[in-house]
């Protein structure tokens, strides 16, 4: 089903139309990831789909059609993707096990449980996120099942063997995200303490460094990292660069949120008590809302959001529906508007050229996970990747008129 909706954009005292293209399909679906490189949305498929369940499903997010589904487990839940698109990551609600999906052979394989505690039994996946250049190493914010508190300490696990030292129990980080190789931010939002935790990642495991209570203070609350900020799903916005604190607040809206590195927006898919949803996007550094258009396609919770490519954004809802918006009408006008230049070479394993008509304002380099590795600013046409990892990598260039571009670069 397709619906073409005008949607109202919101800057100060200015307002502007444009078409956002709005499609959804009926599938329940716990979480979603997207892969630049085959383009495609990966989702984790419950039981409750019928009999394509218990697997990640492939979905193409321009054909908005479901192209394979591969079985991975009982009931998969929170998913995570290499920053190389090699491998998805899947926890499960049905047994205390990590399973991992590689990418290019669209095959199921490594499998691995993650313990016990004698007392409040298996140990299963509440997070998980993979490391930043290291397919191979991810790290696991761990629950119990029937107890309360649910917290089982923060673990690493490189392959399907972890690393000696992990988080303690009880009381830590529910929520985790990568802020570099060597360091996660963490949330918890099942206790009072309301904690925000630096974690710090070395070859023994990881241990918590410190912590700063009630910045954030809301049960079940998730958050998204960009470039030493916290987008918690409440709309605040706490800069960790020294000790956390909310610098800003996006107003009325509540769900889950994902930065958009190409737009540079927060969008969110907000949702309210009576199933109400409506997707926004918001200005980062001016907290103002941007666009807003209510979703009547798709009704309830929201679970999460991602974006699938430039212009698109994808969500999943309690009420067995995948919501693709395709953002059409400005990524034509953004299109238009940048000037061509040409990255090389590309793979790299040192420096990146770009060559083109307009004079360079500024280019940055971003990780997949959208964390800043390197800005320059200074109009030169070089930039050194030598200390980055292997993987790759989102180039953005601003041009001396304030055009955007965007490229997809490899280090080698």
């Amino acid at each position: 089903m397709k619906n073409f909706l005008s949607v109202l954009f919101l800057g100060g005292s200015l307002f502007s139309f444009a078409q956002l293209q709005v499609n959804s399909l009926d599938i329940t679906v716990n979480d979603l990831v997207y892969d630049a490189n085959t383009n495609k949305i990966y989702a984790s498929i419950p039981s409750a789909n019928g009999s394509n369940g218990n697997s990640i499903g492939v979905i193409n997010p321009v054909t908005r059609v479901l192209e394979n589904t591969v079985f991975i487990g009982s009931e998969p839940s929170v998913l995570a993707i290499s920053d190389n698109g090699q491998y998805i990551y899947s926890g499960f609600t049905g047994a205390s096990i990590v399973r991992r999906f590689d990418v290019a052979t669209q095959t199921a394989g490594l499998q691995f449980s993650l313990g016990a505690d004698s007392t409040t039994g298996s140990f299963y996946v509440e997070d998980l996120e993979v490391m930043p250049g290291q397919p191979n190493t991810i790290a696991i914010s761990r629950r119990n099942i029937g107890y309360s508190p649910r917290h089982e300490g923060v673990a690493i696990y490189d392959n399907n063997i972890m690393r000696p030292t992990t988080t303690p129990d009880h009381t830590g980080s529910n929520k985790i995200e990568f802020t570099g190789a060597s360091s996660l931010i963490g949330y918890n939002n099942e206790t009072t303490e309301f904690g925000i935790r630096r974690l710090s990642v070395n070859s023994s495991g990881v241990s918590n460094l410190g912590v700063t209570q009630s910045v954030l203070s809301s049960f079940s609350l998730d958050f998204k990292y960009h470039d030493n900020r916290m987008f918690s799903t409440d709309g605040k916005v706490v800069d960790i660069t020294t000790a956390p604190f909310v610098m800003g607040q996006f107003t009325n809206v509540s769900g889950p949120v994902v930065y958009d590195t190409y737009y540079n927006k927060v969008a969110f898919a907000s949702y309210d008590f009576s199933g109400n949803i409506t997707f926004k996007r918001y200005n980062p550094n001016t907290f103002l809302l941007t666009d807003s258009l209510p979703i009547s396609i798709a009704f309830g919770t929201v679970k999460s959001i991602i974006t699938c490519g430039n212009g698109c954004y994808a969500f999943n809802t309690n009420g067995n529906k995948l919501v693709i918006i395709n953002d059409a009408t400005l990524a034509t006008s953004d299109t238009k508007a940048k000037p061509k230049f040409s990255i090389y070479p590309n793979p790299t394993a040192d420096f990146i050229n770009i060559q083109g008509d307009e004079k360079i304002r500024e280019a940055a380099v971003y990780e997949m996970s959208g964390k800043l590795v390197s800005r320059m600013t200074d109009q030169k046409s070089k930039i050194n990747l030598t200390g980055l990892s292997a993987g790759i990598y989102v180039l953005k260039i601003v041009d001396a008129k304030g055009n955007v571009s965007t490229e997809k670069i490899i280090k080698k």
